[in-house]
């Protein structure tokens, strides 16, 4: 396992041993239905293989409406 920072949704960062975001989101047990997820800046999938230090960020998606 890979020794990541997570950031979830603005708050503080976080020191996690995870191989992928989805592993991340099931141990903190975070809903990822209307989440962007990117790892060291670069948008990225649940199952990305995550690298020692890599830094992981799961933030809200803007919600639009339609008039």
């Amino acid at each position: 396992m890979a020794k990541v920072l997570v950031q979830t949704f603005g708050g503080v960062v976080k020191t996690i041993d995870a191989d992928s975001p989805a592993q991340i989101a099931e141990q903190l047990g975070l809903g990822t239905d209307n989440a962007s997820i990117t790892v060291n800046s670069k948008k990225a999938t649940l199952d990305e293989t995550l690298r020692e230090d890599d830094f992981v960020s799961f933030t809200t998606h803007k919600v639009t409406s339609g008039n």
